[in-house]
């Protein structure tokens, strides 16, 4: 049955159903206008990223036809309740003011997107290998740049490209400098009790280790600081501005008391580091932010344990049965019975993996969820599962082909993180001004000595 629609009177405003003038005033009934449909060659940007398979990012606004903008000043010449009587027959949103709650409706959810391939990345996977060989390693400098400018152009951002503007010849120079600085002492003392037999082995070691612990901080903090000014967004570049003295007192003061707490402290002590480089790095002239504390990650590393001793408790249960452990010392018999139980058992200690995908997700989670970009709010939905399935599958991808599946497996990283990755909230590039400030790739390389280099990824 087909519904006839409603008629509505211009003069009186009435609505009526099933007649052709009006049965107040007499004057002729129409249809009201209605607002027509554009299509854009554009997809609409969804929240569901299945659907989302191009750059099509932008806020989602409704544009106002001629048609759209009479039905309007036709409803303004009706009363207060004709309005709402034909709003609500026709499906017009109300002309009413809007909720102050409903304002983030109307900023889009902005999805990072990465569009490299395995097979494009394999390629230069293999070239990188070969000349490195062929050089005995020099050629590794413009092998790391090649990728990362291959990793950062890939990937977009509101409909703008990431791009990483390093050099080789800067990396050289920073490692040069690392080694000067950093590997030439560190290799003297560690041939110190081949030299000299008489000094004994533990002190040149301590003096190594105090060594090595002093240059961390300078290596996350000149790491940080490079990557950053090298990358950019658009024409604008990334910066960091921590100093190297602050974060050294953070990194003391946070091994110091994690010792002597026996680990009670380190969830405070990750808290202070990534508190630190977040709230330091900037995007031209807007930083970014974080909330997180040190008691929020604690739960997570409690709720960790807690679920590592439940699994422990039941393997002991299982391992302790009527018949005790002489179940599992036959492994493997002749009976079901007993493979049962050994299966059982394996299968409980293969479990134990839960508890640390589940710290790892969470703590990701609770880091990005706790990271903010002026008044934009970072979003990750990833869950136990989903990083569970990434990894052994990546794992199981490098063992079965004998390592010869790692860009693979960099661009699924990439996909992953961005899939469950969203910024919501509004974002006004427009009031964003260039001011990076340029960096050495000296603590780029010392991080690599040490492999304590930190990103925001």
């Amino acid at each position: 049955m087909e519904l006839t629609p409603a008629l509505l009177c211009t003069k009186c405003g009435s609505v009526r159903n099933g007649r052709e003038t009006c049965s107040q005033c007499g004057a002729a009934l129409h249809s009201p206008q209605q607002e027509s449909v554009t299509h854009s060659n554009e997809p609409l940007l969804s929240t569901d990223r299945s659907f989302i398979s191009s750059e099509s990012q932008e806020p989602l606004t409704t544009h106002r036809t001629d048609s759209s903008a009479e039905s309007s000043s036709d409803l303004a010449t009706l009363s207060p309740d004709q309005r709402d009587q034909t709003e609500a027959l026709h499906g017009i949103p109300p002309s009413g003011p809007v909720n102050e709650s409903d304002d983030s409706d109307l900023f889009p959810i902005h999805h990072p997107i990465f569009w490299g391939r395995g097979r494009t990345l394999f390629g230069i996977f293999i070239v990188n290998t070969f000349f490195t060989l062929l050089t005995l390693g020099l050629y590794s400098f413009w092998g790391r740049v090649r990728i990362r400018q291959f990793l950062s152009s890939q990937t977009s951002f509101a409909h703008t490209r990431f791009s990483y503007h390093g050099t080789p010849q800067e990396l050289l120079k920073g490692w040069s400098k690392a080694f000067l600085v950093f590997g030439l002492p560190y290799a003297f003392l560690s041939l110190v009790p081949l030299i000299w037999d008489q000094i004994p082995t533990w002190i040149p070691n301590a003096l190594a280790g105090t060594m090595a612990l002093c240059f961390i901080p300078v290596a996350v903090v000149g790491s940080h600081r490079y990557r950053l000014s090298r990358t950019s967004l658009g024409t604008i570049r990334f910066s960091f501005r921590g100093q190297v003295k602050e974060y050294t007192k953070i990194w003391v003061l946070g091994s110091v008391l994690t010792l002597l707490t026996a680990g009670i402290y380190y969830p405070y002590f990750e808290n202070a580091r990534r508190k630190f480089l977040i709230a330091h790095t900037y995007f031209g002239n807007r930083r970014f932010t974080y909330s997180g504390t040190g008691s929020g990650l604690l739960r997570i590393y409690v709720t960790s344990l807690a679920f590592i001793m439940i699994i422990l408790f039941t393997l002991i249960g299982i391992s302790a049965g009527p018949d005790g452990l002489s179940l599992l010392a036959q492994w493997p018999s002749d009976g079901w019975r007993d493979l049962f139980l050994n299966s059982l058992f394996i299968t409980g200690l293969l479990t134990l993996l839960l508890p640390w995908f589940y710290l790892q997700v969470a703590k990701q989670r609770y880091q990005w969820n706790h990271s903010d970009f002026g008044d934009a709010h970072f979003h990750f939905s990833a869950s136990t599962w989903n990083l569970m399935e990434l990894r052994i599958t990546n794992f199981l991808m490098l063992i079965l082909t004998f390592g010869l599946a790692w860009p693979w497996v960099q661009v699924r990283n990439f996909q992953f993180l961005y899939y469950h990755l969203s910024l919501q909230g509004p974002l006004d590039f427009q009031r964003i001004e260039q001011e990076a400030l340029d960096a050495s790739p000296t603590g780029e390389e010392l991080a690599g000595y040490f492999d304590a280099g930190f990103d925001l990824g």
